[in-house]
């Protein structure tokens, strides 16, 4: 579709509701679109000597989650998974990205990842070593090669095919050389230059009504963690990338890394973490959705956060996964908790865009 149709789509869709009896939000074109997060299948530490790649990922779980993701009706447009698929991304010289893979895509289900730190080990160390992200370079193809020179696969976009949806993966953990074992390499990680500006770009030219970003790590943690000690001081790019989410009203943050489910609107009562010295206030309701394990083990730690401020600060002790329906200017999101049989849907929740946003969508050159 080209841009001047799709144009036109927006201002068929924008006179309707303007010529509707009760005044409707609206979107830049009337798209539908369904599509799957989640993260995390690393199994525990492996406790026999000689581990498969299977072992490593808690394929049983996973297994349960994909049959009830193919049963979907109708069926998700494809899925996107955010990190830690095994419990080392290479164990004894055999790396587990197609095993991975391998599992994820039997549902016949496009796939896109996400890099998570498990990634990048192997077993004699929890260094990340650069030729596991090579590896991971070569097995992911599926993802888009249109990221900063060097991250092809690790760091990209794409559009819904209506162009009213834009999806976005960064990587925290981009690697130029081989980091640690000392000291240990930071696994909150950090957003470069190279992939903000890129953002930054990529943001200013879509039209999307609807923006979805993706990456391993919260930016807001809700149980306790430790970060890496010294000399890695705490990391203002997280703020600094959610400045560039809150001022282009993204709809949903999504991620993984800690084995728990939790979800928040990042509004005005939320203070920025870490602080920038300049006073910063978030305006524009960006959604944080930690959907953290699909069979990695469960994080039953207490949360840190107050519970009254947050939708869900910490889910049950089960295993998740989150279903994004795109529905003309709404987004709906049913996420599903469960065990290794039947899963069903324990938190809803739906985004509306207003008829202000289409008529900024209009008035964009």
């Amino acid at each position: 579709m080209t841009y001047k149709i799709k144009r036109l789509v927006s201002v068929l869709c924008l006179l309707a509701a303007l010529f509707s009896v009760v005044l409707l939000p609206v979107s830049g074109s009337c798209e539908t679109l369904r599509f799957v997060f989640l993260a995390d299948s690393r199994s525990g530490d492996p406790t026999m000597p000689n581990p498969t790649p299977t072992d490593l990922i808690n394929a049983p779980v996973l297994n349960a989650i994909n049959a009830q993701i193919a049963a979907l009706n109708p069926k998700p447009s494809f899925v996107i998974y955010g990190g830690d698929q095994a419990y080392r991304g290479c164990y004894n010289g055999t790396y587990n990205f197609q095993t991975f893979k391998n599992i994820m895509t039997s549902t016949g289900i496009p796939l896109y990842t996400v890099l998570g730190n498990h990634e990048l080990y192997n077993q004699v160390s929890d260094a990340f070593v650069l030729a596991n992200q090579t590896a991971y370079q070569q097995v992911f193809t599926g993802n888009p090669a249109n990221g900063p020179s060097g991250y092809e696969q690790l760091v990209y976009s794409f559009e819904s095919p209506g162009g009213d949806a834009f999806f976005a993966v960064l990587d925290p953990y981009y690697l130029t050389a081989n980091v640690g074992p000392n000291p240990p390499p930071d696994i909150t990680g950090t957003f470069d230059n190279n992939q903000l500006n890129w953002l930054t770009a990529q943001v200013a030219q879509t039209k999307a009504t609807h923006k979805f970003l993706f990456a391993h790590g919260p930016y807001y943690y809700v149980t306790q963690f430790t970060p890496t000690p010294p000399p890695y001081p705490p990391d203002m790019t997280y703020t600094n990338l959610w400045r560039l989410l809150d001022n282009n009203r993204f709809d949903i943050f999504f991620c993984g890394h800690t084995h728990l489910y939790s979800r928040k609107t990042i509004d005005s009562s939320i203070a920025p973490n870490p602080l920038p010295v300049t006073p910063l206030q978030w305006h524009n309701n960006v959604v944080q959705v930690l959907n953290g394990t699909c069979g990695a083990p469960v994080d039953t730690g207490t949360p840190t956060v107050d519970p009254t401020l947050w939708h869900i600060s910490q889910g049950a002790n089960t295993y998740y996964f989150s279903v994004v329906d795109i529905n003309g200017n709404r987004v709906t999101v049913n996420s599903y908790s469960g065990n290794t049989g039947a899963y069903s849907i324990f938190d809803t929740f739906t985004i509306t865009k207003n008829i202000l946003t289409a008529v900024d969508y209009l008035l964009m050159d």
